[in-house]
């Protein structure tokens, strides 16, 4: 970090470098096809994640938390092949990241102001510099970015950065041994981007932020000149990937933490049913089962290669993911798919009435076999 300082000290005092080439902008795709959205709140997130029209979504919130139930929504779009960008570092242990709060002593810098979730915020102008051989490095040396202040009553003022642990890939650091200013890590088919604002006319902003979006958006970023595509980006037809992250994800977090302070496994519950055995069987995930029927006429299902709408009668079974499984459903044709459930949530009908259930707390749907007897009351 030492080393870095004064090598910063020169970058910042030099003149901005020239804006790619019409050439080489040529290379990258139309905007049209990013498909990225803004979002400047959490509550705006489920919207924007039910469009399929989205491929990025920008999650430029600041200072709030994700609901663990949207953080696992969110991570599952992801696993399909989506790409998420955040900015607020307090986030990072939800993404599988691990942060890191900056001094401003620890780095040079200037004061400066910037625009972040609809507001104007204070902050720090630093130059970070790109080390790696990752596709969205290619012709990137230094780029200017703006770090928002993180108040903090205990610690006062710090500056978000994360540590390169775990599978995350540093972007923008410092020096080689420093956090990462920007940074990302695959889950699934997708990818999760922590991101800097950024200055896209000095030094090497535009060439980054034209790769970020590029790549984010399922497509290869253009050769060093600009001649040929480089890097495997994610996308529905992407390489699954089981990451490594560097802080267990919400779900992992969750059972952890019951294991360490001895709370017992809730046992499985004896099957609720009405005195006839209903055409559908629901587990729960904590262990209940229930006996009846589903209440909606459609469910929504998509896929890494689009979007199924099916009736009850063209399910036979449904077996719901975690934050790191996808759902499966298996349809009458003999035919398992694999991707996100978006119908949530779902209605049943026992002989107390219909209940809705959430489907974060669903294990299995399939159709009744009738070897399950209701329960005397």
């Amino acid at each position: 970090m030492k080393n870095s300082i004064l090598y910063l000290l020169l970058l910042l005092a030099l003149p901005v470098s020239a804006q790619m080439g019409s050439h080489l902008k040529e290379e990258f795709q139309n905007p049209e096809k990013h498909g990225i959205r803004i979002v400047d709140s959490v509550s705006g997130i489920r919207g924007v994640i039910h469009d399929l029209e989205t491929k990025i979504l920008c999650l430029q919130s600041f200072g709030e938390q994700l609901p663990p139930e949207v953080q696992q929504e969110l991570l599952e779009w992801v696993r399909l092949g989506h790409t998420v960008w955040f900015y607020d570092v307090r986030m990072a242990p939800g993404f599988g990241m691990r942060e890191y709060r900056l001094d401003s002593e620890q780095f040079r810098n200037k004061a400066e102001k910037g625009v972040l979730g609809g507001s104007k915020r204070s902050g720090l102008a630093t130059v970070a510099l790109s080390f790696g051989q990752h596709a969205v490095q290619t012709g990137v040396g230094q780029v200017t970015l703006f770090l928002p202040e993180i108040p903090s009553e205990a610690d006062g003022v710090s500056y978000g950065a994360l540590e390169v642990a775990g599978d995350t890939v540093a972007l923008l650091q410092f020096a080689l041994d420093s956090p990462a200013l920007v940074a990302l890590r695959r889950e699934g088919r997708g990818l999760i981007v922590f991101k800097a604002l950024l200055w896209t006319e000095p030094l090497s902003g535009d060439r980054f932020q034209a790769n970020l979006l590029d790549y984010s958006a399922g497509f290869q970023v253009p050769g060093p000149a600009g001649e040929g595509r480089v890097g495997a980006p994610p996308g529905p037809g992407a390489e699954f990937v089981v990451g490594s992250p560097a802080e267990p994800l919400q779900a992992q977090a969750i059972g952890s933490e019951a294991t360490s302070q001895g709370v017992e496994a809730v046992p499985p519950q004896a099957p609720r049913a009405g005195p006839s055995l209903g055409g559908w069987r629901l587990e729960l995930k904590d262990g209940t089962v229930l006996i009846g029927e589903l209440e909606d006429s459609i469910f929504q299902f998509e896929t890494g290669t689009g979007s199924l709408k099916l009736k009850p009668a063209d399910i036979v079974s449904v077996k719901f993911g975690n934050s790191r499984e996808l759902d499966h459903v298996t349809t009458t044709k003999g035919k398992t798919e694999a991707g996100l459930m978006l119908s949530s949530p779902v209605k049943f009908r026992t002989d107390q009435g219909t209940e809705k259930f959430e489907k974060e707390d669903l294990e299995t749907l399939e159709r009744n076999s009738g070897d399950v007897l209701p329960v005397e009351r």
